[in-house]
């Protein structure tokens, strides 16, 4: 497929992009509605309405979750690392 041009836009401004495939735009466009959900969830909420603020607000959310999930990620690693050595420990121990 080539690469396709479309426009996203956030918070009233539009930002030309090029995407490679489907699933990139589809990604793209569900990140679009997110951001556009969640900025009207803080204008509503908070009765703020400057749109700096909106979006500061918004991207303190959004890192927030991203580092909540790369902590999860990383919790859940060390978890399985610790299985696979104990597993290792056994097969050493039955193998010897």
């Amino acid at each position: 497929m080539g690469t396709q041009a479309i426009t996203v836009r956030i918070a009233g401004k539009s930002y030309p992009m090029t995407v490679e495939t489907p699933q990139e735009e589809e990604t793209i466009r569900k990140a679009e509605r997110q951001i556009r959900d969640r900025l009207k969830m803080y204008e509503d909420k908070y009765a703020v309405t400057d749109i700096r603020d909106l979006l500061s607000m918004c991207v303190l959310q959004f890192a927030t979750e991203a580092m909540e999930s790369d902590s999860k990620a990383g919790s859940v690693e060390q978890s399985t690392l610790i299985r696979l050595k104990a597993i290792e420990q056994m097969l050493d121990a039955t193998l010897d």
